[in-house]
């Protein structure tokens, strides 16, 4: 490469540059060495030590230079040239020494707090080939080729152009300067332009994103420029924000300690002040370095650096870097704060290792932890409640102050402050805080109410087994079980109506959480229902005063016969009948009770005295069990018959094992058997009608209960005509008796003789189709297990499929003997031919099969047709059977039937015979 030297003759050199060249080419030759050593040690700092560190630390010499916080820093990219010009202080010949000395920088030395003004740090920009830096108090220049030739024409040779290679690796590019004629843009003082050569497009398109991270590390600076974006740092209060081109791109919050300033991102997408904790980031002194910091906060730092600024100095008191970090985490939001406590973590090295361990142990100390009642507590004097709601927290503002507050309670915050020093505190912890608490019911009540949303388990539950509770007596007692809570117990004159039987908690600290803890919950019929009442009936002696605050009680709970008060053993508290003398309530009946006109004359009732109605009233009195219409017993535990019903123990051997639960009329064995239309119609009473659909009441009422001599349950509703003409309808009847009378089928093997011997009275006009449904009914009753066919006579006739009756029956086993067969002697076993019900038929009947007792035999052979012919197919369709395998076309059809030795010859549409052919009849008609 041809020598370039141009004449700089006539330039001024206010800063000396040229004895500065001069200088060091006679240091150079004086030690056959020193060039070399300048040439390793600035290929070291550019390649190693300042290497992609362009603009930090050009940026860090424009903030050096920036006056009054106001420094800007314009970036602009001309061709292979990158521009850098900023505002402030002017070059000075002081750094222009610094320059061209390599490793002397005129920054005050270890510990002070100026970034970079043209330190060593300018090495990252020895890379290029040339960089001017142009100042209103002069410009001087670094040419990589003209050190070059200095270089050679120091040492006389000529040959410039040879060797280039090696030259450029010996030869140093920052040591010799030049003085140039360029000076800085207009609204500048200093501009540093850098010929990147072919790299330049690539760096100056990484420089935008560095800038917001250099407008927080160099506060000097407030603005800086990269072509046409434009990045302001703006601070509001304890934010601090940077804005390109008129949008915020980044929000921190911001605190200072010493001459550390510590900054929290926060999101832009939601509230202002949302965290963003940091992940991977490095300690900044003030710019960045290469030390990982392990931290959720950005620390910018002027802790000495070493010579490249990727670590710090090993004499650094690391320590104090954490200054500041506590302010940061008071200074944010309380439900935020724990998104800046420090995770458990393993450092990358001794400086984030030291850095984190002193953060956590100013932070274990600080007094920043906002606490229930307002104070400001160190975190190793705090209580922490997991997950504590803000609704508690208010509650407990007077009585635990130590307790943190709900903002930072929830699960990270809780982890956190453990971490430092809290004492985490459980549900069993705070019911035994509050033990000698003493306030008045309705604050216990507010209490729970908060509680309520942390006992999501039964875990939960039993930690508050201590729970303090006050109670209606006075006294305060520990837990929920074994405590009453009573619905409803205030009278008109505003006076509690506690019974004393009970032990009950408060009405004004009553909450739904106390059930979950134990509490049981009653209504007054609940409480009048309670084993402690019933023991108090069966051992009082005198039943007067216990039966007016039972009554009392009843009429307050506006209870009725509905409550089941009758059956759970009030029915026992005697009262005053119209003789004079005290019966039990469930023997006496109102004196207008329509249930004694439906009863035998000779009933054992008695009749409660009128005075007693007068006080308390019909309904009160008939919700202990006095008699107005049917009582009903209630267990619900049966284990045996032992309810006083009558023929119990029949319906009990019905069930392989007791059932679930006994609910049933009592008291239908005094029905007067000539008034059973009214007891029917007393029966469907809302209180008793859903029990005449399934359980004992049905199923003695339709044994036992007649109607003219006729049971329940073979009388039909009278629009269940599916079997009309084999049952007489009953006429009215209320609706809700219809499950009392004749049903689907047998109930059991009486019931299906009933229904056998009317299919075989021939002065019954039963229809055909009614008769094949009785049939199957009975069918099924007999494969449902109902019915034990050793249990059955059969009967003196069977209906046939011409409605009249046979005593010579054959059941049509196979669809296709219905026809042969003649109509008076064939018995269908239902609406259609099924072979197992037609076998239990022919049992019950003991009668023949068709199938086995008769012979049909096709006349003539038939013609064969394939099964997927045309005719057979669409036969097949019409009438809905299947024909498959061997099918036989006759036309007519006819088939020789023997039946009881006598043939005839029917015709019929279709047979199959013994060896599985189909026949079939194709007549055209």
């Amino acid at each position: 490469m041809a020598s370039r030297t141009p004449d700089t003759s006539g330039i001024p050199d206010p800063f000396g540059v040229s004895a500065l060249r001069a200088a060091t080419l006679a240091s150079w030759r004086s030690s056959h060495t020193r060039m070399a050593e300048d040439a390793a040690a600035e290929r070291e700092l550019s390649d190693i030590g300042y290497r992609g560190r362009l603009l930090t630390e050009l940026a860090a010499n424009a903030a050096d230079a920036a006056v009054d916080g106001d420094g800007r820093l314009a970036i602009t990219l001309d061709g292979t040239v990158l521009r850098f010009a900023n505002t402030g202080a002017p070059l000075t010949r002081d750094g222009v020494g610094s320059l061209t000395a390599l490793r002397v920088s005129p920054k005050p030395s270890l510990g002070g707090q100026t970034v970079g003004h043209f330190g060593v740090g300018f090495r990252s920009t020895a890379f290029a080939d040339r960089v001017q830096i142009a100042s209103t108090s002069g410009a001087i220049e670094f040419d990589r080729q003209r050190s070059i030739d200095a270089v050679r024409a120091e040492a006389g040779t000529s040959q410039a152009g040879t060797s280039q290679a090696g030259a450029s690796e010996t030869v140093p590019a920052q040591r010799l300067a030049w003085p140039s004629d360029a000076v800085p843009p207009t609204g500048f003082t200093t501009e540093v332009s850098v010929d990147a050569g072919s790299v330049a497009a690539d760096l100056y398109a990484g420089f935008a994103g560095q800038v917001p991270d250099l407008l927080l590390e160099l506060p000097a600076l407030r603005r800086i420029e990269v072509g046409d974006e434009s990045f302001e740092r703006q601070t509001d209060g304890d934010h601090v924000s940077i804005v390109r081109d008129g949008e915020v791109v980044a929000r921190w919050l911001v605190a200072h300690g010493g001459s550390n300033t510590w900054m929290a991102a926060t999101e832009l997408d939601q509230r202002e002040d949302s965290i963003s904790p940091l992940t991977d980031d490095v300690l900044r002194s003030p710019t960045a370095t290469g030390v990982h910091l392990a931290l959720p906060a950005r620390v910018i730092t002027h802790l000495p650096l070493t010579p490249d600024r990727r670590d710090v100095h090993p004499d650094a008191d690391i320590a104090s870097a954490a200054a500041g970090y506590t302010d940061l985490v008071a200074l944010a939001p309380d439900d935020q704060k724990h998104r800046l406590i420090p995770r458990p973590t393993l450092s990358a090295g001794r400086t984030a290792a030291r850095l984190h361990e002193q953060i956590l142990a100013d932070l274990g100390v600080a007094r920043w932890v906002p606490t229930v009642g307002g104070d400001v507590l160190a975190p190793e004097r705090a209580w922490v409640l997991p997950g504590l709601p803000d609704r508690l927290g208010s509650v407990l503002a007077d009585v635990l102050d130590p307790l943190a507050h709900s903002d930072v309670s929830d699960r990270p915050g809780t982890a956190a402050l453990v971490r430092l020093g809290a004492r985490q505190i459980g549900l069993a912890d705070l019911a035994d805080e509050l033990s000698g608490v003493q306030r008045p019911p309705s604050w216990w009540q507010s209490l729970y109410a908060a509680l309520a949303v942390l006992v999501q388990t039964g875990d939960d539950a039993a930690e508050l087994g201590a729970l303090p509770i006050p109670r209606a007596d006075g006294r305060t007692h520990r837990g929920a079980r074994g405590l009453f809570v009573l619905d409803g117990l205030v009278s008109d004159t505003g006076e509690v109506a506690a019974p004393d039987w009970l032990p009950l908690v408060h009405p004004d600290a009553y909450d739904p959480l106390l059930d979950r803890l134990g509490l049981e919950h009653c209504n007054v019929a609940d409480a009048l229902a309670d084993p402690a009442l019933i023991a108090a009936i069966d051992t009082a002696d005198s039943h007067e005063d216990l039966s007016a605050a039972v009554l009392d009680l009843v009429v307050l709970g506006d209870l009725d016969e509905t409550s089941g008060l009758g059956s759970s053993g009030l029915g026992a508290l005697e009262l005053r009948a119209d003789d004079g003398d005290d019966w039990p309530a469930d023997e006496l009946l109102l004196p207008d009770a329509p249930l004694r006109n439906v009863l035998v004359a000779d009933s054992p009732f008695g009749s409660v005295d009128p005075a007693v109605v007068e006080r308390y009233g019909p309904k009160a009195l008939r919700a202990i069990g006095v008699g107005w219409g049917f009582a009903v017993v209630h267990d619900a535990l049966p284990t045996r018959p032992d309810h006083d019903l009558p023929d119990e123990e029949a319906w009990w051997d019905g069930f392989e094992v007791p059932p679930e639960t006994v609910d049933a009329v009592r008291d239908l064995d005094l029905v007067d058997p000539d008034r059973w239309r009214a007891a029917l119609t007393l029966l469907a009473d809302d209180a008793t009608a859903p029990l005449l659909a399934a359980g004992y009441t049905r199923w003695w009422l339709r044994r036992y209960a007649e109607i003219d001599g006729t049971a329940l349950r073979h009388l039909r509703a009278v629009d269940h005509v599916g079997f009309a003409g084999l049952f007489d309808a009953l006429h009215d009847v209320p609706a809700a008796v219809a499950p009392l009378l004749v049903g689907d089928r047998p109930d059991d093997a009486d019931d299906a003789q009933v229904w056998l011997d009317r299919l075989g009275d021939a002065d019954l006009d039963v229809a055909p189709g009614v008769a094949v449904r009785a049939h199957a009914a009975v069918a099924g009753a007999v494969r449902a297990g109902l019915v034990d066919v050793e249990d059955l006579r059969p009967p003196e006739g069977a209906r046939t499929l011409a409605g009249t009756v046979t005593d010579a029956p054959i059941v049509v086993d196979r669809s296709w003997w219905t026809f042969a067969l003649p109509a008076d002697r064939a018995v269908l076993p239902g609406p259609t031919v099924d072979p197992d019900d037609a076998a239990v038929l022919a049992d019950v009947l003991d009668a023949d099969l068709a199938s086995q007792t008769c012979q049909g035999i096709p006349v003539g052979e038939g013609e064969a047709v394939d099964a997927d012919s045309a005719e057979i197919v669409a036969l097949a369709a019409t009438t809905g059977r299947t024909l498959t395998g061997r099918v036989l076309v006759h036309r007519p059809l006819t088939v020789a039937v023997v039946v009881d030795g006598a043939e005839r010859r029917v015709d019929v549409p279709y047979w199959v015979d013994d060896a599985g052919a189909v026949h079939v009849d194709l007549t055209v008609s």
